[in-house]
């Protein structure tokens, strides 16, 4: 007779956590980093939890950070008390590679629940943690009696800590952690990298649909601060305030009452995505910015975009009619130069030139600056077919999330399935040692950035050859750097 599984343990100074058991994975959920952002500690920095003798059940996920569902509502399971982290590792971890994932959003919904146990079985320690979403975690205002802004990704800071000075309990190696994640995930990627509170704290990343070029909020705008994506003045992060609490008409309130205002009622005033804000203390500027001025960690780095970006369009808040108005008085040809798309859907084609403008300029951007710091970096182009029925072809935002964590389990056997171990392969080679790997020696090497460097295609369901993505990103560099007051003749595109 077969004895009953051992649930695994593990003590930490702030208690002992009783895990579950998988199939060689272990996995340890819901585990506090820091005290609940509740009351007085709401909009203030995170706090660590204190040490303790007490026995902690982590074998169930913990409450996702307030948000509302797709319908506006505000979901279940969520709660202020929103700060832990998920762990899975190997059985026999010893020194194993580290990879912490940071979920995507926007900045105002997502959490930390994933399928942590794909990249465990590959020999990986992978940590996810939540943080502070929408208002709650990103606020500057006159009633906000803080002088930081960014709390989300102060939030983020304290994770990493706590990975540093107790990932060894788990069979992590705290010399060696990469940060990665997808969209909103991989913006703050490219944000910890700038922060001076993020140095030292991890040492490789991997920026996956980020936007290190995309406007940010700032505390207090300036003449010479960069247009906005619309050509207009940056907005303030108090006007950015000001909106949310006016449509949950709190406006009046004080800043006792707003203390005490619901959380569901606060993230009910949210529109579109929450952006960070430039505030001087955490977040010194747009993450291309500061890379562009020697500013951040060099250390070795991963980034790309999908070839569909712009699906994500939509959830933005953006008329369509209004940007395409914008480039048509700055730059008509881009209409040429996304011929293709337009003819063969008109409104999805302007949603490919939203997401090559916000993602896929990005990548290139802050690759290019990174290699020029001396840093190993490498950008990729994922262009796999996703979903049936897309308007135009190629990977739609956020596929890259699915195929890393859900392709194995939800499509086995497919080539989505084949797509999502190329991407794990290339991700954990990359977190071991710093260098992307390709699964099949058929396949082309992974190149570093330099002089000549195109980018690393995976796919080709779009059909869009190398150069015209060249003279797409022509294009886009051109009003960057216009938006941002530089000269882009300085800046090469091929």
């Amino acid at each position: 007779m077969t004895g009953a599984k051992t649930e695994p343990a593990v003590r930490l100074p702030q208690g002992t956590l009783i895990g579950r058991q998988g199939e060689g994975v272990q996995a340890f959920c819901g585990v506090p980093y820091a005290l609940a952002p509740v009351q007085g500690l709401r909009w203030q920095p995170p706090v660590p939890v204190a040490a303790s003798d007490q026995t902690l059940d982590a074998r169930s996920f913990g409450p996702m950070a307030p948000q509302v569902s797709e319908l506006g509502s505000p979901l279940a399971e969520t709660s202020e008390d929103c700060l832990n982290l998920n762990i899975w590792k190997p059985d026999e971890a010893r020194a194993a590679p580290v990879m912490v994932w940071i979920h995507g959003g926007g900045f105002c919904n997502g959490s930390n629940r994933v399928r942590g146990s794909v990249f465990a079985k590959a020999g990986v320690v992978l940590v996810a943690p939540n943080y502070r979403l929408g208002m709650l975690g990103f606020a500057a205002h006159p009633l906000i009696e803080s002088r930081q802004a960014n709390f989300g990704l102060l939030d983020l800071i304290l994770a990493l800590q706590w990975v540093r000075d107790h990932i060894v309990a788990f069979g992590g190696d705290p010399e060696n952690i990469t940060i990665f994640g997808v969209s909103a995930g991989g913006q703050a990627v490219n944000l910890l990298m700038t922060m001076p509170q993020g140095a030292g704290l991890f040492h490789k990343a991997i920026a996956q649909s980020g936007y290190g070029t995309w406007p940010l909020l700032r505390l207090k705008p300036q003449e010479q601060d960069p247009r906005d994506i619309l050509g207009e003045a940056p907005e303030s992060a108090e006007d950015n305030a000001n909106s949310i609490l006016r449509r949950i008409d709190a406006r009046g309130l004080s800043s006792a009452a707003l203390l005490q205002l619901p959380a569901s009622t606060i993230v009910q005033g949210q529109r579109g995505f929450q952006r960070p804000i430039v505030d001087a203390l955490s977040v010194l500027d747009e993450p291309g910015r500061c890379l562009a001025q020697g500013v951040g960690s060099i250390i070795p780095y991963l980034t790309g975009a999908n070839s569909f970006d712009g699906s994500v369009m939509p959830s933005y808040q953006l008329n369509l009619e209004d940007y395409a108005a914008v480039w048509d008085e700055w730059d008509p040809s881009w209409r040429m130069v996304y011929g293709a798309d337009l003819v063969t859907a008109p409104e999805t084609g302007i949603q490919r030139l939203f997401g090559d403008e916000r993602y896929l300029l990005s990548a290139w951007v802050l690759s290019e600056a990174m290699a020029r710091l001396g840093a190993p970096a490498y950008r990729y182009y994922l262009d796999v077919p996703g979903p049936e029925g897309l308007p135009l072809n190629g990977s739609p935002h956020g596929f890259d999330g699915f195929l890393l964590f859900e392709s194995k389990v939800v499509s086995p056997g497919s080539d989505w399935d084949a797509w999502g171990d190329q991407l794990r392969c290339a991700w954990i080679e990359f977190a071991r040692s710093g260098v992307p790997c390709a699964l099949d020696a058929r396949v082309e090497p992974w190149q570093p950035v330099d002089e000549s460097s195109q980018w690393h295609r995976l796919g080709s369901a779009s059909s869009i050859s190398d150069q015209a993505l060249s003279k797409r990103l022509a294009r886009l560099l051109s009003r960057y750097h216009h938006r941002c007051h530089e000269d882009s003749s300085q800046h090469r595109t091929s």
